[in-house]
């Protein structure tokens, strides 16, 4: 039968209360027989007193008898008298006035023995008397036999008051024992009473801290953001009802922790699409002008070759041949070139699939450098991707590794995101450098502990350290005014997007800089996948600079 805590405190409550009362009937019982010890040990203390006082005057008065003189035989009555007086086991016959030396009632009654005794001794003085006066008339021969009876009754006198002594000494065993049986109950009453104290104590310490351990236990989880944890809940009393309460809370918790994740989930892809088609309308307005450079080619030699070939004839110059195959091959190069350009701005603006998959971030940079290549208002400031020490590259100020040996930098990602990432980097690094001398960086490289690096390194503007703890906020920008086009130059979004990207592909972006006009660099670490085939484009080197 399952009982609450309220039930469980009363029945301890009622059953220490019953053990203390009944240590304290045991030890009123034990009073009160050390009570009545008391008046056995002074009851026996008297009749060992007056028999030994009696015994000393009767040996008196036998040796006193043993010369038929009436003198002796005086001195004796006096010793038997002194014994009947020190007989006197009542109140009374101490004398009026005198005190009882005993403070308590005595509880065992005269023995038999003593009145026996008593009466004895009375009839001996009696004796006596008449044996006084009879020795002065009497014959010797019957004085003689009147005082062998009365020796004969003093012997008898002494046989009863050893009687008395040995049954006193009884009775001091017995109550010796029963004092002893008193002590041996009562301490063990109170044993069992410490015993059960104890034993309900530790029942009820487990019953109660057990419960709040585990409630304990699961706050700590549920602060920990552990909402699946669950607290066993035990029982029917009030410690399990609070336990039912606090997994039916964490439920709650766990449920709304789980709508808020998907709710914080579905904004941040359309904050990441929204962020995607404004770089793609940015880059949109500096590539349409550049578009219509090869375009103008591809008009101008189109329109040589239609009136090359309508004025030769096929036996013409074979010269003049080899220069229309040339145009037409020209026409063929820049053609290729706009629909490669056509192509990467479509593939970013539709976002493609969210299936991670191996990416060569080298390849990704080589893709974004060409993509703002096309840039307009950036075309006097240099890109360079590095995936290696190479010759003639000047050592960065602010790289505080060594780079060495080429790098895929091979990483499981998904393409388009990597893409916008390094875009928003880049072009950031492009709006921070000055035209003319400005330079812009993207090294990949293999870093430590399994991890990829790309690093976008400017000499640009630089950064303050108040500015680098809030390079990441959103909307957090320090481009103020307007654009060419009447568009803000900055929502302040990108980079933070860019941050909320690489921690969810288990990365991580930090931003470092040295100081204004120290220029600054971004650094994107990602877990390195090896074994991986990735088709990679054609290169003639581990740089490319556009």
């Amino acid at each position: 039968m399952q009982m609450t805590l309220r039930q469980k405190i009363s029945w301890q409550v009622g059953a220490t209360l019953f053990g203390l009362l009944l240590v304290s009937a045991a030890s009123l019982w034990g009073i009160n027989g050390l009570h009545q010890d008391y008046g056995v040990a002074l009851d026996g203390y008297q009749r060992l007193r007056q028999a030994y006082v009696a015994g000393t005057h009767l040996q008196t008065a036998q040796k006193l008898l043993q010369w038929p003189h009436p003198q002796s035989i005086a001195a004796a009555r006096s010793e038997v008298s002194a014994a009947i007086t020190s007989f006197a086991l009542s109140d009374e016959s101490a004398g009026p006035g005198v005190a009882s030396p005993r403070t308590l009632p005595p509880v065992v009654s005269d023995d038999p023995a003593t009145g026996d005794i008593r009466r004895s001794l009375q009839t001996i003085a009696g004796n006596l008397e008449l044996l006084e006066q009879s020795t002065q008339g009497a014959p010797a021969e019957a004085v003689a036999m009147q005082r062998d009876a009365i020796v004969a009754q003093l012997g008898k006198i002494a046989l009863l008051s050893s009687g008395i002594r040995k049954s006193t000494e009884l009775a001091q065993e017995a109550a010796a024992t029963k004092r002893q049986a008193t002590f041996a109950l009562v301490g063990g009453l109170c044993g069992l009473v410490v015993f059960l104290a104890i034993v309900l104590g530790v029942l009820h310490y487990r019953g109660v801290m057990n419960p709040i351990r585990r409630l304990t236990a699961g706050v700590h989880q549920l602060t920990a953001g552990e909402f699946k944890g669950r607290v066993d809940a035990r029982g029917r009393d009030e410690l399990a009802s609070l336990a039912n309460d606090f997994n039916q809370m964490a439920a709650e918790l766990d449920g709304f922790y789980h709508e808020l994740e998907r709710k914080v989930a579905e904004k941040s892809k359309e904050l990441i699409r929204s962020e995607r088609l404004a770089s793609v309308g940015y880059l949109a307005a500096g590539v349409a002008h550049e578009i219509n450079n090869p375009l103008g080619i591809i008009s101008g030699y189109a329109e040589y070759s239609i009136a090359a070939i309508g004025k030769f004839e096929p036996s013409s110059d074979a010269g003049h041949t080899a220069d229309v195959a040339k145009s037409l091959q020209i026409i063929c190069d820049e053609a290729f070139r706009c629909k490669q350009i056509t192509q990467k701005l479509l593939s970013l603006a539709r976002g493609g699939d969210d299936a991670r998959q191996p990416v060569s971030l080298l390849e990704t940079a080589r893709e974004v450098a060409s993509i703002i290549g096309g840039l307009r208002e950036h075309r006097d400031k240099r890109v360079v991707v590095i995936a290696d020490s190479d010759e003639g590259i000047a050592p960065d100020p602010l790289a505080s590794v060594t780079r060495v040996g080429d790098a895929e930098g091979l990483v499981m990602a998904v393409e388009q995101e990597m893409k916008q990432v390094l875009l928003n980097l880049a072009v950031n690094a492009l709006e921070a450098v000055a035209s003319g001398s400005g330079e812009v960086r993207i090294e990949v490289r293999e870093a430590p502990n399994g991890f990829v690096e790309l690093s976008v390194i400017d000499n640009g503007r630089g950064m303050t350290p108040e500015t680098l703890d809030r390079v990441f906020e959103p909307f957090f920008t320090q481009k103020r005014g307007r654009g060419d086009d009447g568009c803000g130059l900055g929502t302040g979004l990108g980079l933070s997007i860019s941050h909320a990207i690489v921690q969810n592909h288990g990365g991580t972006l930090t931003a470092e800089s040295k100081g204004l006009g120290l220029g600054s660099r971004m650094i994107v670490r990602l877990p390195a996948i090896h074994g991986a085939a990735v088709p990679a484009a054609p290169v003639a080197s581990g740089r490319t600079t556009v």
